[in-house]
């Protein structure tokens, strides 16, 4: 009987480690379809700040329509500033990230780290951090 209840534990066990495995992979095949073959134009960013000793939260507009990235089926990405390079979507420690390692004009490499804060047909929302440690929110939609 405790090698019959050894056993039932070790499948249940088994059984939702793979399931996990699963809905990890079918959560990136979905945000990654949501993210492939568009022009993403940037529609404005917040950054958290402070002033003083006050929290503020800036809103700007600069590059409303001029800049847009594109994420192509292949895994590879451009935008209009001419970076180049590959992306992967990734889920780390339960968030869903968009990692891109870009080539500038000069052939210097970048890379940079999205969370994923939404994604759908036409609005895409981004997060990271910056060097300074303040948070930015990136607001795209699909025109």
């Amino acid at each position: 009987m405790k090698k019959l209840n050894i056993l039932f534990i070790a499948v249940i066990s088994i059984t939702s480690f793979s399931c996990n495995k699963e809905t990890a992979t079918t959560q990136k095949d979905v945000m990654k379809n949501l993210l492939v073959n568009k022009n993403w134009f940037l529609d404005y960013t917040l950054t958290e700040g402070m002033t003083s000793t006050t929290p503020v939260v800036l809103k700007s507009y600069v590059g409303q329509s001029t800049y847009f990235v594109t994420y192509l089926k292949d895994g590879t990405t451009k935008d209009s500033d001419g970076l180049t390079g590959t992306y992967t979507v990734e889920i780390i420690h339960n968030k869903s990230q968009i990692h891109s390692k870009l080539k500038t004009f000069n052939g210097n490499p970048l890379e940079i780290i999205y969370n994923i804060i939404s994604v759908g047909d036409t609005k895409l929302v981004l997060s990271k951090v910056d060097s300074s440690s303040n948070p930015t929110q990136l607001f795209f939609t699909n025109k």
